[in-house]
């Protein structure tokens, strides 16, 4: 706070000794002579937000359903927010898709948006290059100045490359070099970062293009953006600085306002620098400096105006800055899934008690395994939540990937038994930032992601929510976060698991603990003859659980059933 108090002010003092310098009443005659032509340079910037809108789409899974409509608004509150707050952009970025909270999950929309922002930071780079080429030619400095500019813009051109390099190649060097370093395994702090970061990056991988047409269209988009604010400084220049810059002129412009708002986005508005670099720069340039920090000033006015409709649609979406600021911290969905498993590869083979009906331990392996793959694809088809697998740490942590799970959704159970481990599964979850989590098992590949769905919509009015298994134990629970400070119910003591009363037993702790617990629908699990001679029955002529249904019919042809 005190950091971000001390930069505002520092740029309020430059922008007002700049000002002070240029002459307030030639900067006052500039700004006179724009007249109606602000209204073009607001349009122009428009058009600059729209087009990052639309390559921010264009890096979208398929299937999200947004339009540029629900898109570009936003776009310009998350700038808006990048502009105002001090070191806004922690947390501009975030509010973007903290805006879309409501029509797209933030995994998907985040993620999305990182992509978007790697090729616009390439399109900066390319122009940086170019501006800073055309302006060695005009001026011509030293050979030593001319040097340190060639390397810095080269450090910066192979930074972004590799970036680019990595994601095209889905090179895990984030999750290597957090594995390495034994900080995903962790508990705490740390341990919660790391896992954030491997989600991420597991989003990015996904998320990145890698067909050259999309790839193109992305490239020529974020190159729209320089060449609109080039027609801006023209325009603007023409008007106040005596005679219209040249096109080069106005590249050079328009590279320096790129440089600055990269390098000082921590200062509001960019008060101050702004006015500096484009005054020198336009001193250099023959234009005089007050028609460089005319140019400024117009820049912020635009800025402000733009700001101003932002800050309606956030107040309009009901967003605060301390929601934002959350969204920032967790930057993932507010319901956590969590399935818990084990390995279909560990050192002892799942699903022993279907061992008289299934005698070969590799087909339990793959029969295992495609249960977990069905239920994970049921999860996947839900909205507004982030997918977790809690696997068991003596089964190892290989294995899930067949299954469609990446390995940063990968977290620990923690426990002796299994109501210890579900309510160690519940801390975690609620540590990572997630305001509710729901728990099921992995023996449920017909389960219908509805009846999940339905507990996530309990959970927003009521504390706890069970789902009864029909051998008389449960299949699913939930809960929602304790308040700061708060302690977990303790729904886990005095439950007879693996019986057939384990459920009413965590309804009397619920009434004992005070707790109001919902119910969804009945269902049941697989661990016995009678249940995987159900399922098999159930999946004559359906296509709810397809890599389960492949399995059984292996199983039959090879006799194993």
């Amino acid at each position: 706070m005190v950091v971000g108090l001390l930069t505002a002010a520092g740029g309020l003092a430059l922008f007002w000794y700049f000002v002070r310098q240029a002459g307030i009443a030639d900067i006052a005659a500039g700004v006179r002579n724009l007249g109606w032509a602000f209204g073009l340079v607001l349009l122009l910037s428009g058009l600059r937000f729209a087009v990052r809108s639309v390559a921010w789409i264009r890096c979208m899974p398929p299937g999200h359903g947004l339009r540029l409509r629900d898109v570009l608004p936003a776009f310009i509150a998350g700038d808006a927010v990048g502009n105002l707050a001090p070191f806004g952009v922690v947390v501009g970025e975030p509010a973007k898709s903290a805006c879309l909270a409501d029509r797209a999950p933030i995994n998907r929309t985040f993620p999305a948006l990182a992509v978007e922002t790697l090729f616009y930071t390439l399109s900066i780079v390319v122009l940086l290059i170019a501006g800073a080429a055309a302006l060695l030619l005009i001026v011509r400095p030293p050979e030593s100045d001319w040097r340190a500019g060639v390397a810095v813009v080269g450090l910066l051109t192979a930074g972004v490359a590799a970036a680019h390099w990595i994601l095209w190649r889905r090179i895990p060097v984030a999750s290597a070099t957090l594995r390495l370093l034994r900080l995903d395994a962790g508990t705490g702090t740390l341990g919660r970062l790391a896992r954030r970061v491997k989600r991420l990056e597991s989003h990015l991988h996904r998320d990145y293009p890698r067909d050259w047409r999309r790839v193109l269209v992305l490239g020529g988009l974020e190159l729209t953006f320089p060449l609109l604010s080039m027609v801006e400084v023209w325009v603007v220049l023409s008007i106040i600085g005596g005679r219209p810059p040249t096109l080069v002129e106005a590249f050079v412009f328009e590279a320096a306002n790129r440089f600055v708002n990269v390098v000082f986005k921590f200062v509001p508005l960019r008060f101050g620098v702004d006015e500096a670099g484009t005054g020198m720069l336009a001193e250099l340039l023959a234009f005089g400096t007050a028609a460089g920090v005319t140019l400024a000033i117009v820049r912020k006015g635009r800025m402000l105006v733009w700001a101003a409709v932002g800050v309606a649609v956030l107040v309009r979406r009901g967003l605060s800055i301390a929601q934002l600021g959350a969204v920032a911290t967790r930057g993932q969905d507010s319901i956590a899934v969590a399935i818990m498993a084990r390995s279909p590869e560990g050192p002892r083979a799942p699903k022993g008690r279907l061992r008289d009906v299934v005698t070969d331990e590799a087909d339990r392996r793959r029969l295992y395994a495609a249960f977990l793959a069905d239920t994970v694809a049921a999860c996947r088809t839900l909205d507004g939540v982030s997918l977790w697998v809690a696997y068991a740490p003596e089964g190892g942590r290989d294995g899930f990937a067949e299954a469609g799970v990446d390995d940063a959704e990968l977290i620990a159970q923690r426990g002796d038994d299994l109501g210890a481990r579900e309510r160690a599964l519940f801390d975690d979850l609620f540590a990572e930032g997630f305001g509710a989590a729901v728990v099921i098992g992995s023996d449920l590949p017909t389960l219908p992601a509805s009846h999940v769905a339905d507990a996530a919509r309990i959970l927003r009015d009521m504390p706890a929510v069970l789902g009864r298994a029909e051998d008389g134990g449960y299949y699913l629970i939930g809960m929602t976060a304790p308040p700061p400070g708060g302690d977990l119910p303790d729904l886990f003591t005095g439950v007879r698991w693996g019986t057939a009363d384990a459920f009413e037993d965590t309804l009397h702790a619920a009434a004992t603990a005070r707790v109001a617990v919902g119910q969804v629908a009945p269902w049941y699990d697989v661990d016995d003859a009678a249940g995987l001679a159900r399922l098999e029955r159930d999946l004559e002529g359906d296509a709810s659980a397809p890599a389960t249904a492949a399995a059984l019919s292996a199983l039959r042809r090879a006799g194993g059933r």
